[in-house]
């Protein structure tokens, strides 16, 4: 079916689940069991390659990223309740997303790409945009890798 590495960060998720339930922690275990529950299906599906941190990784994003979507619709409906509890969970997810680079690491990062790929000018942007996206995957979204390589391809 699918291997699980050593000490990945899908278990530190199963851990704190655990934790969360005998703390009674209900934002915590909402959080984590719909997370586990959607690496576990991402995991399965064909040509999936197992339970990587990589693939724990994208389900949070798209999870946090669901979360405050919802936070602010309720928020804009009325339901702070609602929208609180979204922002809860929200918050549960964010930790374990590895720290985002700042603009000034982000540039630093892609003019190291640049020299490497040496492109020959804005028309070799997805060689530039391959090698990048390979070696800033999860530390970084891809639209902020974009933005900032056209800018310094000019």
């Amino acid at each position: 079916m699918w291997e699980l590495a050593e000490s990945t960060l899908f278990e530190r998720v199963e851990a704190d689940m655990m934790s969360a339930r005998k703390a009674k922690e209900q934002a915590a275990l909402d959080a984590l069991s719909l997370l586990k529950s959607e690496v576990t299906r991402a995991a399965k599906e064909p040509g999936a390659k197992g339970l990587s941190d990589e693939l724990v990784i994208q389900i949070l994003r798209k999870e946090l990223k669901k979360r405050e979507e919802a936070a602010e619709q309720y928020a804009a409906a009325g339901r702070e309740e609602s929208a609180q509890r979204e922002t809860d969970q929200a918050k549960v997810l964010q930790r374990y997303l590895p720290a985002q680079l700042s603009d000034a690491e982000l540039e630093s990062e892609l003019r190291a790409v640049i020299a490497e790929v040496k492109p020959s000018g804005a028309r070799d942007f997805g060689a530039v945009m391959k090698t990048a996206t390979a070696r800033l995957a999860g530390r970084t979204e891809s639209g902020r890798i974009a933005a900032t390589t056209r800018r310094l391809l000019g």
